[in-house]
């Protein structure tokens, strides 16, 4: 007898489903020296950026910890930037902290303006061609298009299952677009699930992007430009890669048993991590993101998991979880 999944897990893995995050920031810079301005202030080349391309970038600080990861767009006449969930303000406070009186930068916080929702799914390029989206966007693409009489601009993301898509638009608008997304076949992603399939997808969450760990741990390395300009924290960055001195890694564990967020990640009898992120897959089992201390963070290194008074052994394996 076949496992029974709850339905917005199985239409996430087969369909189509749509998220709301929670509370999404969106920022706009205005002004001539706006691109300069955030070159200068984080890690990716925004010299990339084309009005249908995005750049993710993340926000270090001095010592090159995340303060933010960015999802910056051409507006035209401004850039839109996308923040992590409830970093908006924050993040817009920090930028006003850095700009220059000679800087000819404006920062503006429109995150209660506009609405963002996750398009996830195999069939969610479908979905938005029944829509009306013609040229879906790759990985890194941004294309515009009315929903429901809604204009509404999509982002091409790294996604749960493969290519997902982040959907931007006026905060009015956002009940008449998941109407159109359910009539196209989408439905509604629970948070638990959403975060089981994070896990699942071995994505950075909350937990694992904030100012105790760095770009590179969270292997974010793909949003490091290792041949741009300087910027805040780079140093730090450029000699951990110089000199191989990233000394851990998020990895993904699989427990013989589920285990709870905080559990010490002990090897040769001392800790060498700690978990961050834990999930119980319907379709894989007990699942765990954890930072671990190299050299143990290599896949089949086998690891104890200490909580509660007890120790659950643990295999490390490659992200993103295939079976």
């Amino acid at each position: 007898m076949s496992a029974v999944f709850p339905a917005d897990y199985q239409a996430a893995h087969e369909g189509a489903v749509w998220f709301c995050p929670p509370e999404p920031g969106f920022l706009r810079l205005g002004g001539e020296d706006r691109l300069d301005f955030l070159q200068r202030q984080s890690t990716n080349d925004l010299r990339r950026l084309r009005p249908d391309r995005h750049v993710v970038t993340v926000l270090t600080s001095p010592t090159a910890r995340i303060l933010d990861v960015l999802t910056v767009f051409d507006l035209g006449d401004a850039l839109g930037v996308l923040t992590l969930p409830g970093h908006g303000p924050r993040t817009a406070r920090e930028l006003r902290g850095k700009i220059f009186f000679m800087d000819r930068v404006t920062v503006s916080d429109h995150s209660r303006e506009w609405a963002q929702l996750d398009l996830e799914g195999p069939q969610a390029a479908a979905v938005l061609q029944r829509l009306g989206l013609t040229a879906v966007p790759t990985a890194e693409g941004v294309e515009m298009f009315v929903v429901a009489g809604c204009e509404t601009r999509v982002l091409g993301q790294r996604g749960l299952r493969g290519v997902g898509f982040r959907l931007l638009m006026p905060a009015e608008g956002r009940e008449a677009v998941t109407t159109a997304l359910a009539a196209a076949g989408a439905v509604p992603l629970s948070a638990e699930v959403h975060d089981v399939l994070r896990v699942e997808a071995g994505l950075p969450g909350m937990a694992e992007l904030t100012e105790d760990y760095n770009p590179l741990e969270a292997n974010l390395d793909a949003f490091v430009a290792e041949n741009k300009g300087c910027y805040t924290g780079q140093e730090v960055i450029a000699r951990q890669i110089t000199y191989d001195k990233v000394t851990r890694r998020l990895v993904g564990l699989r427990p013989e048993a589920p285990v709870p967020v905080g559990a010490e990640v002990l090897a040769e009898g001392r800790t060498v991590g700690q978990v961050t992120s834990a999930a119980l897959s319907p379709r894989l089992g007990p699942l765990a993101l954890a930072y671990v201390k190299r050299p143990f963070h290599q896949p089949d290194t086998r690891l104890l998991l200490r909580h509660d008074g007890q120790e659950t052994p643990a295999v490390v394996v490659a992200l993103p979880y295939t079976s």
